[in-house]
């Protein structure tokens, strides 16, 4: 049975030292024919060859010992995860045997975990820009704006591509999601780790700044992101000239609701685009404007 478990297995009497080893264990951890060269290794033997070989990670190789040994003297059933230094990553799981000693069982979960990792990232994210998504936008935002109520200054910048429906009308839908996945470039290396840019469908993009002292911030990031789209993007060997429209909200000034937020920020954006397209605009302010300067640059007429 021991042999043929599926997983690493081993067992621990009373005084703490091994008396049961199976052969997955030992390959599944890596345990070298010299940890067992004179008979099984006693419990805290084996703690210590773990971290002196970085298992438990960084610190003091006495102290991680000690702790462990502490924890298994308790006697209580436990499960946890493992990640080792390889990347694997193993499932633990000890319970203790009536009249002393100790069972424990090991699993490689890695791929598992990835799997596990993969379906939330799909869930949160959009498939063709893998920008965060409606979903995941929206839970950052009620985040940001809990610290909003708290005293901290937030915004939304509500994002409109310029002229970005001829693109697909002249050189198709492949070519429109080529540029969008460019678009979705230009605009993570405008923002900051912190902010969200998110695409919550066709080319409607929003981002969520924080971290920020004042409006010159804000004004910086959106200045920042037309100037940036004032260079043509490459649409099927063409360039073209794809601008940007920006309307944002501030929080807590504006709002205080995620869906009065968003609509203030609509509204400023409406007045980006109705002013001439190409600028920024903060809701019940006067717009400021920032036209791209489009003569520089050869472009294709769509």
């Amino acid at each position: 049975m021991i042999d043929n478990f599926p997983g690493g297995v081993s067992l621990f009497d009373q005084d703490l030292n091994m008396v049961v080893c199976n052969q997955r264990q030992r390959a599944l951890l890596d345990y070298p024919d010299e940890l067992f060269a004179n008979g099984y290794p006693s419990m805290e033997t084996l703690f210590r060859f773990n971290a002196e070989r970085g298992e438990y990670g960084p610190g003091d190789i006495e102290m991680h010992v000690a702790r462990r040994l502490a924890l298994v003297r308790q006697r209580e059933a436990h499960v946890y995860e493992r990640t080792r230094p390889n990347g694997t990553i193993v499932e633990v799981r000890g319970m203790p045997i009536e009249g002393g000693g100790f069972v424990t069982t090991y699993f490689d979960v890695t791929e598992q975990r990835r799997n596990q990792a993969t379906i939330a990232h799909m869930a949160h994210h959009d498939a063709l820009t893998d920008l965060p998504n409606r979903m995941l936008f929206s839970d950052r935002l009620h985040g940001a704006l809990a610290l909003a109520r708290r005293g901290a200054l937030m915004a939304v910048h509500y994002l409109d591509l310029d002229n970005f429906k001829p693109v697909n009308d002249n050189f198709g839908h492949k070519a429109g999601d080529r540029l969008l996945i460019d678009v979705a470039g230009r605009l993570r290396a405008a923002v900051r780790d912190n902010d969200t840019v998110a695409r919550l469908g066709g080319d409607e993009v929003a981002i969520i700044q924080t971290g920020i002292t004042g409006q010159t911030d804000v004004s910086a990031l959106a200045r920042r992101i037309v100037e940036r789209f004032q260079s043509p993007f490459a649409v099927a060997d063409s360039p073209v000239v794809v601008g940007v429209s920006i309307g944002i909200a501030l929080a807590p000034g504006d709002a205080l609701g995620s869906d009065e937020l968003l609509q203030k920020a609509d509204t400023a954006l409406y007045r980006s685009k109705s002013g001439g397209r190409g600028q920024f605009s903060f809701f019940g302010e006067p717009h400021i404007l920032l036209w791209m300067d489009r003569s520089k640059y050869s472009q294709t007429l769509i």
